[in-house]
């Protein structure tokens, strides 16, 4: 089964060096932007901190830029990319890393920053849950309400639903684990002939269709 692993949950690691305390968090995001606002919260939980020096990896599908990261006013390449390198190395898509740095007065030089950044998201990373998420193909139904009754029965804790619109009929833009589609399709052929329905309609959606 394709797909991919991703953090369940968010994980922290805290450790000190040469009297500077070095917090790190991670995340479990889905955009760039959700990763922005964890990083202006992390900001304003920590006024008193040198830095808040960040990185992250989108999930796989995700449209802009895949991965981002930030020194936070560290020299140059100390901090955001080492600890890009180490999430990029996890295996694990869809993920912000964020490290709080208090400054304790004595400086680490520019390759005691990179070993110090990088090894708290190391360590975070052992303490992380992992869940695989399977490739989802995205559909559109439109579906009377006997049939849209009959599949919730059988799906509902097997479809993720993005949209849904309850009108004359219902509207639903649903995911369906890949590994799934057949089962899905014969399903909803099943039903829509059991309950003499033939008005209900299944459309598929392709990446390209997804990503626009």
């Amino acid at each position: 089964m394709s797909g991919d692993w991703v953090l369940a949950k968010t994980a922290s690691f805290e450790q000190e060096i040469k009297r500077s305390r070095f917090l790190c968090t991670l995340w479990p995001i889905q955009s760039l932007a959700e990763g922005q606002q964890i990083i202006r919260q992390q900001k304003q939980q920590h006024p008193q901190a040198a830095h808040v020096c960040s990185a992250m990896l989108l999930p796989a599908g995700a449209t802009g830029q895949p991965q981002a990261f930030s020194d936070d006013g560290e020299p140059s390449g100390t901090a955001g990319k080492p600890m890009l390198a180490v999430l990029q190395g996890s295996g694990m898509v869809g993920l912000c890393a964020t490290v709080v740095r208090y400054y304790g007065g004595i400086q680490l030089g520019t390759g005691g920053l990179v070993r110090a950044y990088s090894e708290a998201v190391r360590q975070a990373l052992t303490l992380a849950e992992r869940e695989f998420i399977p490739v989802r193909l995205h559909a559109s139904l439109t579906l009377p309400y006997a049939v849209f009754e009959a599949m919730q029965r059988v799906w509902q804790h097997r479809w993720l639903i993005d949209q849904q619109e309850f009108e004359q009929q219902v509207h639903l833009t649903v995911r369906i684990a890949q590994s799934d589609q057949q089962e899905f399709e014969q399903q909803f052929m099943q039903t829509m002939i059991r309950l003499k329905e033939p008005q209900a309609t299944l459309v598929w959606h392709h990446s390209s269709e997804q990503d626009s």
